[in-house]
This record gives C-alpha cells, sequence and structure tokens, in this order.
C-alpha cells in the first residue's frame, strides 16, 4: 500500500507514526513545507525569547523518521492530486502514485482586512522561521503591539517583554482570552500580566500603519497611535484549503469529513487545522493530534477495521510570568449551567456540570492542582451535591474524591 500525507505537523507526522504502527509494510511519504522536521508549535515563544535551544523545539531527529521507515519530503509540499489515476506532484517535480491520501496542510495566520501587513517589523508567528526572525527583530527594537490577546499573543507578549520590550495587547473584545475564561478569571489574568508589564487595550482594533522603510506607528480605532517598531498579527488563523479545492473535496470553513476523518472522495482523507470534523471543533494542538491517530489509522487498515473519531473536549493551557491557566470543556462563561467556583488570594477554580451533574468543563488559574483528576472526570464522571459544595468552599480540596467517584 502507498500511502501520500501532504503536510508534517502534528497531524501528518501523528497520522504517518500511526499508520506504520497498523501498517508495518506501506510505503508512507510525507511531504513538509518548511525545511525543519516538524517541532512543537506551542514552543514557539520561547524562541521569540530565547529561552529554549533550537534542538529542543524538535518532535524527532532526522533518524526517527528512517527508523519508522517514513520518508519525509522537507521543503516540498503536494501541489497536484490527480484522481482519476492516483497521482500526486510535488513542487520539486516528484510523482507518486498513491492508495490512500491524507491531507494534513493545517493552517496560516490570518491578517484582516483593510490594513496592508506589507511594512517591515509584522510579523506572524506560525512557524519556525517566524519565530526566529522576531527574536532577532526584537533585539533592536523599544516597543511591540500584538494584534489579538489569545494564547498565542499573550504568551508572545511576554516573550518579548522579557527582552526589554514595552509591549501593547490590542483586543476587540472587553477582556482577554473570552474563549479560554470565564469574566472573573480573565480580570485576573489580565491584572497580572498588567503588573508584568504588559499594556492592554481592550474594545480596541487596529485601523492602519505608519513609516516609510519599516513600521513606526500603528493606528488604533479610537484615533489614538502607538509608536512601535514590532506588529505581531495574532488574530487567529486561515485554514489551507488549496489543494483540496483544486481536488473537488467538499469544504465549509476547512475540508469537511465524516467519523472516519474521510472527505468527499474515497480514500482521502484529513486531519488538523485544515480538516472540519461534524461536531466543528478544531484549531488547537490536542484535537490535531487526536483526529491524526483516527485519520492515520483509518488510512492505513482495510475498511472493516476503520475506527470512528470521537470528538474531543477543546483544552487549552497557558503558562506565562509565573503563572498557570488550563480550561477544558465547557466552562460557561454566561453563567447558565450548574458550576463550583472557588477564588481566592492565590488562584480561581471552576467546575461547570450540567443537568445531570456530569462534568462537562472547568478552569483553573493559579494552581495545577486537580488538572489531572478534572480532566480524567470530564464527560465521565457526575457530582454529588455535597462535592460541588466542598469543591466551592474548600481552597484545599482533595481530588481523589473525584477519582473514587469513577471508580
Amino acid at each position: 500500500m502507498n500511502i501520500v500525507i501532504a503536510g508534517a505537523g502534528v497531524a501528518g507526522v501523528t497520522a504517518a507514526e500511526t499508520a506504520r504502527q497498523v501498517n508495518p509494510q506501506a510505503d508512507i511519504t510525507v511531504f513538509c513545507l518548511e525545511r525543519e522536521s516538524m517541532y512543537f508549535r506551542p514552543r514557539l515563544p520561547d524562541i521569540v525569547s530565547g529561552n529554549l535551544a533550537m534542538e529542543k523545539i524538535f518532535a524527532h531527529p532526522d533518524s526517527w523518521y528512517q527508523e519508522k521507515n517514513i520518508e519525509l519530503r522537507k521543503g516540498e509540499t503536494l501541489v497536484e492530486v490527480c484522481s482519476d489515476n492516483n497521482q500526486v506532484r510535488g513542487s520539486l517535480g516528484s510523482r507518486l502514485i498513491y492508495d490512500r491520501l491524507l491531507i494534513a496542510t493545517g493552517a496560516e495566520s490570518s491578517r484582516p482586512a483593510p490594513v496592508n501587513y506589507d511594512l517591515p517589523g509584522v510579523f506572524t508567528v506560525r512557524h519556525l522561521y517566524d519565530a526566529m526572525n522576531l527574536h532577532y527583530e526584537a533585539k533592536r527594537s523599544k516597543a511591540a503591539v500584538l494584534m489579538g490577546a489569545g494564547l498565542l499573543a499573550l504568551e508572545i507578549g511576554c516573550a518579548l517583554g522579557a527582552l526589554g520590550l514595552a509591549v501593547h495587547v490590542l483586543e476587540r473584545a472587553d477582556r482577554i482570552l473570552p474563549r479560554q475564561t470565564t469574566p472573573a478569571s480573565s480580570a485576573r489574568l489580565k491584572d497580572h500580566l498588567t503588573e508584568h508589564g504588559l499594556i492592554f487595550h481592550l474594545n480596541s482594533s487596529l485601523t492602519g500603519l505608519g513609516g516609510q522603510d519599516r513600521l513606526q506607528r500603528v493606528e488604533l480605532s479610537d484615533g489614538s497611535h502607538i509608536d512601535a517598531q514590532i506588529l505581531v498579527v495574532a488574530a487567529g488563523v486561515t485554514p489551507n484549503l488549496e489543494l483540496a479545492k483544486s481536488m473537488g473535496l467538499r469544504t465549509d470553513r476547512a475540508i469537511m469529513v465524516d467519523g472516519y476523518m474521510e472527505t468527499s472522495k474515497p480514500g482521502v482523507f484529513s486531519a488538523g487545522d485544515c480538516a472540519q470534523t461534524p461536531d466543528g471543533a478544531g484549531g488547537l494542538w490536542t484535537i490535531a493530534r487526536a483526529e491524526a491517530l483516527i485519520a492515520g489509522h483509518n488510512v492505513a487498515c482495510p475498511p472493516e477495521e476503520r475506527k470512528v473519531y470521537q470528538p474531543q473536549a477543546p483544552s487549552s493551557t497557558l503558562k506565562v510570568a509565573g503563572l498557570d491557566l488550563v480550561a477544558a470543556g465547557n466552562i460557561d462563561p454566561d453563567n447558565k449551567l450548574s458550576s463550583a467556583v472557588h477564588e481566592s488570594d492565590g488562584f480561581y477554580r471552576k467546575v461547570v456540570v450540567d443537568g445531570d451533574g456530569l462534568v462537562v468543563g472547568y478552569t483553573n488559574l493559579g494552581t495545577a492542582k486537580g488538572n489531572r483528576e478534572l480532566a480524567a472526570a470530564l464527560g465521565k464522571t457526575r457530582l454529588p451535591g455535597d462535592i460541588l459544595k466542598a469543591l466551592s468552599d474548600e481552597a484545599d480540596f482533595d481530588f481523589g474524591r473525584l477519582k473514587a467517584l469513577s471508580s
């Protein structure tokens, strides 16, 4: 069996590894956009700050691919697929025949209109070379503006602050991390990051850029401006759909797949940030990997042995300026469900349950205590009233009690 995978990020490489486990005899070829092998994208802010040695960011050495008998074609993308004869063509001219094809082309950073982002000093941080270039540019700059206050933006902001820059954060919403926090935890996090030097501009957006040969000024929606030499655009991502559309695959926001991670063309699968599962979730490292485990199995096995993807609760982790934040599942920021909330000087905790008492979401800010037990309980454990009350009342709640409930 010939398996071809377009994309060598977490989805592509996880799928290749899984396919090898399922089918030891298959020929597996992975097309890799970058000249580097797969690395841990969530750690790019550590490259910006200079706190991570380059060799530490890679998931596997080159020898790993050789040991797995996976052909990794660095610096070559898949540019054409002919479904009539199952032939693909790479950007460097290579041609291959496939039996099964997996598209894991990921996504690129969005650049919202109508601003012209072509000035030197404007960055997105999606690839390793982006982070490296930003690190070197920061060393000769005094101030930076971040467009967006999501997880990546805040981590990059702290990285730039550690390099001595004044860092301004623009956010259209009235609070930071609106998807990963409740209003209370967002306010706590904002106060903490403000104490560590970040300057927040809420209910604010970028309307223009100023400068001749390079960025000198960022203009805001309220008519004011910020003098800055760096702008980091962190306003979400856009799935890479060019290849899928050229093949005539069904797309919506991304490539539409069924429960087997198969696209509208039999034998062609997709996973990761470019894929859209029936539940619609995506855009997170953990979800991309979970999808790839199923897609990698199904791309390599007989049809009767295929597995069905089980939707994953979205989970986000942030660690900045010495503060931990974990948010998973439905954290119910509008308080429509029952929950147990505990607030103290040191941390904020919220555990959300549905009408049957089933744990459907949780968030921990300022502590890692209970994260493992809450993750195990998510979607599986029902909490009686006395446990919910204890979670609200007791700062030192014994999370071993959750494990006892699920056993």
